[in-house]
């Protein structure tokens, strides 16, 4: 199915010179031009649309650092059941991965118990096992027009709310000791 602009605008809430500009950057494939002054942009545009808006939104890219993870993957916006997967790789840089290999050189340095990691990456394995189960189940038992707002929340969860409990676990743990700590200084 191909969109004119208004359609894109109307269905995406991203301006025509918005649009424009991403064109300019790469970000968006060019439209097909059958004749002139006639502009028809693939339906995919949508999502990649989406997919721009929420880095920018909730995760505060540039559209600099945006232009980078579509120019480093070959994302598939046609196919939604892979949207979440296309993410969360989209979201694995190489700079990303080379600060994460700096900071576990440096806990190797100052000698930070190496057990910390494996249990991150043990149950990190347990939860991604089960986030994918969850996801696919979720993504089949509804129709593609829910399948957008579907894989919002299920992104949502992974990069939000799993690392928001997982802090609020270690907070909790932290008070828990202190308070420990105190009852025992205390008698």
């Amino acid at each position: 199915m191909s969109l004119k602009m208004s359609q894109l605008v109307a269905q995406s809430g991203v301006s025509k010179s918005t649009i424009l500009y991403y064109i300019k950057e790469g970000l968006l494939p060019e439209p097909q031009k059958p004749k002139p002054n006639v502009h028809l942009y693939d339906a995919k545009t949508i999502k990649i649309l989406e997919f721009i808006k929420y880095f920018q939104e909730n995760l505060g890219y540039s559209i600099a650092h945006i232009k980078e993870i579509v120019k480093d993957n070959k994302l598939d916006f046609s196919n939604s059941a892979d949207m979440i997967f296309e993410y969360l790789s989209a979201m694995q840089s190489k700079e990303h991965e080379d600060e994460v290999n700096r900071i576990l050189s440096d806990a190797k340095e100052v000698t930070i118990d190496p057990s910390l990691i494996e249990a991150y990456e043990r149950c990190a394995t347990q939860l991604a096992k089960l986030e994918y189960k969850m996801g696919a189940k979720i993504l089949t038992q509804h129709s593609n027009n829910e399948n957008n707002r579907l894989q919002k929340v299920i992104f949502d969860i992974i990069l939000k709310v799993k690392p928001y409990i997982f802090n609020r676990a270690t907070i909790q743990e932290h008070k828990r000791r202190v308070e420990a700590n105190t009852k025992d200084l205390s008698c």
